[in-house]
């Protein structure tokens, strides 16, 4: 009777699942963390984005400076800065937030988004111009 060579001592591969789990899980995971962080940091970009945008075009209408920072706060999330700037026929809003990774290995990873938009103001708001 011959024995085949999976019973041989020299290609017993018992416990190799376990090996390779044990090498591919970690990679598995902080894969998984970092595209959770790209989905997190992509929604926050868009976030400002959208902020800057309805900032910009509360001042074009002629809004306060303070009434359109705080729509942008309000859509931007907590920790968002607004700076608003222009004079004469355009406006122009700057945003920007930081986002931190949370505890884990990728922790103390720090990214700075920004945003801005610039609309021009209503005819109407503009010394000399329209009805």
């Amino acid at each position: 009777m011959t024995r085949s060579a999976r019973s041989s001592p020299w290609w017993d591969d018992r416990g190799s699942a376990t090996a390779e789990t044990a090498i591919v899980l970690p990679v598995v995971v902080v894969m998984v963390l970092v595209i959770l962080l790209a989905g997190v940091g992509l929604g926050t970009q868009v976030r400002l984005e959208s902020a800057a945008r309805g900032a910009a075009r509360e001042l074009a209408r002629g809004e306060d400076a303070s009434a359109a920072i705080a729509i942008a706060q309000r859509i931007g999330g907590e920790g968002t800065h607004v700076q608003v700037s222009g004079t004469g026929v355009w406006v122009r809003v700057d945003v920007t937030r930081s986002l931190e990774a949370p505890t884990g290995p990728l922790a103390g990873a720090h990214w700075e988004l920004s945003a801005d938009a610039e609309a021009r103001r209503e005819p109407h708001l503009i010394a000399g111009g329209g009805p």
